[in-house]
């Protein structure tokens, strides 16, 4: 059965309803997106911050790092929206968000605090557990960033950073809150509400870029506000999904709009709902990945094991062996195997206890 009637193009909507309400393209692409950062990773810790700045003179740098935290952010938006709009609870909310974030993380700093840093650190073992960073670098759980564990990666290019894509925990996390409150005051439900709310932020945004105001930090990396902002357009192109019509020109169209606008940072606005196209563009299209790894969600795993991994190769590499290549060659296949791990063994068991507060559809 086609989903439109001939001589109509297919609009978000009706490929979700079309599978189930389910993008299918979304773990696909969510999975592109953390190897895109693992990639990126694998140069930054071979060359350090001081050559990275030097590389981020570059326009080609922007076009290869801008884009990947907002696009995932972007993901994110546009999922939770949706899981948001069925629970219609802010309790079941919050707690979905905890099944899926809380576990692995929770694994990550364990294994990073009690193995790794014991494993690697200069300092003695007594003075290891005794030092306030090995008990801070907890905190993580909770969104309070702590990069360093006693007396690990001195001596590498990025020296001490334990794990750095920690950082967008917190900005996540501020998601998560602002998404509460449109479900407590219900504009969470309503296209008209939320999109009042997110003019409202995308007109701030702009005010603030047109100023002078710095989204990017030196590296080309977007900060903090840039994130939360491609989450709320993210939820904004959820409610328009029946609005948001899916063909091949408007993509080619969206990536032409973002590169120029990557590159010109008054353009932010556009740049982003330009990567919002793409990214739901993406989403909505049957990707084809191995069998190995169409059964799970290993997307997560990766991102949140990836540094660690990659500072322990640059750890180990002779100085003459540290480069990007070398490291992602090694450390990818190293990182699936520790994001296949804990799919199986704790992130996919623990999201089973969604089953018992799912509302009926």
């Amino acid at each position: 059965m086609s989903l439109v009637t001939k001589g109509q193009a297919a609009t978000a909507a009706d490929i979700l309803e079309a599978n189930n309400g389910v993008g299918p393209g979304f773990d696909a692409l969510r999975l592109l997106l953390s190897v895109w950062i693992f990639t990126l990773h694998a140069m930054l810790v071979c060359m350090g911050l001081d050559r990275a700045e030097e590389f981020a003179g570059n326009p080609l740098q922007r076009l290869l790092v801008s884009p990947a935290l907002p696009m995932f952010f972007m993901v994110s938006g546009y999922l939770v929206t949706g899981s948001a709009i069925r629970t219609k609870s802010i309790t079941t909310f919050l707690l979905f968000r905890v099944l899926r974030i809380a576990p692995a993380l929770i694994v990550e700093v364990t294994l990073s605090a009690w193995i790794l840093g014991p494993w690697l650190t200069e300092k003695s073992l007594s003075e290891y557990f005794s030092d306030p960073l090995f008990l801070n670098y907890f905190r993580n759980i909770v969104g309070s960033l702590h990069l360093y564990l006693p007396g690990l990666f001195a001596q590498n290019p990025i020296p001490g950073v334990v794990n750095l894509n920690l950082w967008t925990l917190r900005p996540e996390f501020f998601c998560y809150i602002f998404m509460s409150f449109m479900i407590v005051s219900t504009a969470a439900f309503s296209r008209r509400y939320f999109t009042l709310v997110g003019l409202l932020a995308l007109c701030s945004t702009a005010a603030y870029a047109i100023r002078g105001g710095q989204l990017y930090n030196f590296l080309a990396v977007a900060d903090w506000k840039m994130l939360i902002l491609a989450f709320v357009v993210g939820c904004l192109a959820f409610h328009w999904n029946d609005r948001i019509v899916i063909s091949g020109r408007g993509a080619v169209i969206a990536v032409l709009v973002a590169f120029i606008a990557l590159a010109l940072p008054s353009l932010v606005i556009p740049g982003l709902l330009a990567l919002t196209y793409i990214v739901i563009y993406i989403g909505t299209r049957r990707l084809s990945l191995p069998g190995f790894l169409r059964n799970g969600d290993y997307s997560y795993g990766i991102y949140l094991f990836g540094f660690p991994i990659q500072q322990t190769l640059v750890y180990f590499l002779p100085s003459e062996y540290r480069h990007g290549v070398i490291v992602l060659l090694l450390g990818l296949p190293l990182t699936l195997a520790f994001a296949m791990f804990s799919w199986n063994f704790v992130e996919k068991p623990t999201l089973k206890l969604k089953n018992r507060f799912k509302p009926a559809r």
